[in-house]
C-alpha cells in the first residue's frame, strides 16, 4: 500500500509539472494602430500575446478596418535582438462586395512596441473572375486599448 501511494504522489507531481512547462504565458490585450506611408490612420489591431514554450510567440485577435468592419487576425512574433517582427494573416469575406486574404509583416522597436510594416492582400469582388493584388506600407504604432 505504502508502493501504491509513493506512486501515484509521484505520478501526481509529473503530471503537474509537465502539464505547468506546455502552459502559456498569456501577456494580456495589445493595440496598434496602423497609418498609410502619408501618415493616414488605416486600421487597428486589437491582440491577445500568449508566450509559448520555447519563447515563440504566438498573436490572437482582430483588426478592425472601421466602416469595412472588424476581421479575425492571427500570426507569430520573434525577437531578433532589439527589434520584434511579427506577422499577421486575416481574411474575409464581405456579402456582394469582395473576398480578401492578407499577409502584413511588422518591425518593430522592443523598447517602444512602434515600428514599420508591409502588407500583401489578394483580393476579389463579386463581378471578377481573377484576383487583384495590392502592396501597402507605413508606420505602426503601440495604443492603448
Amino acid at each position: 500500500m505504502k508502493q501504491l501511494t509513493l506512486l501515484l504522489i509521484g505520478g501526481l507531481v509529473m503530471f503537474l509539472t509537465a502539464t505547468k512547462s506546455f502552459a502559456d504565458e498569456y501577456h494580456g490585450e495589445f493595440c496598434w494602430q496602423v497609418f498609410n506611408e502619408s501618415g493616414e490612420p488605416y486600421w487597428r489591431y486589437q491582440l491577445g500575446i500568449y508566450e509559448k514554450q520555447g519563447g515563440h510567440i504566438a498573436l490572437y485577435g482582430s483588426i478592425d478596418y472601421g466602416p469595412n468592419g472588424i476581421s479575425a487576425a492571427h500570426g507569430n512574433a520573434v525577437f531578433v535582438g532589439d527589434i520584434i517582427k511579427f506577422t499577421l494573416n486575416s481574411a474575409d469575406y464581405e456579402e456582394g462586395m469582395e473576398v480578401f486574404a492578407e499577409t502584413f509583416a511588422a518591425k518593430l522597436n522592443r523598447s517602444t512596441l512602434n515600428g514599420t510594416w508591409n502588407a500583401l492582400t489578394l483580393e476579389i469582388f463579386d463581378d471578377e473572375n481573377f484576383p487583384s493584388s495590392v502592396h501597402q506600407s507605413g508606420t505602426i504604432s503601440l495604443i492603448s486599448c
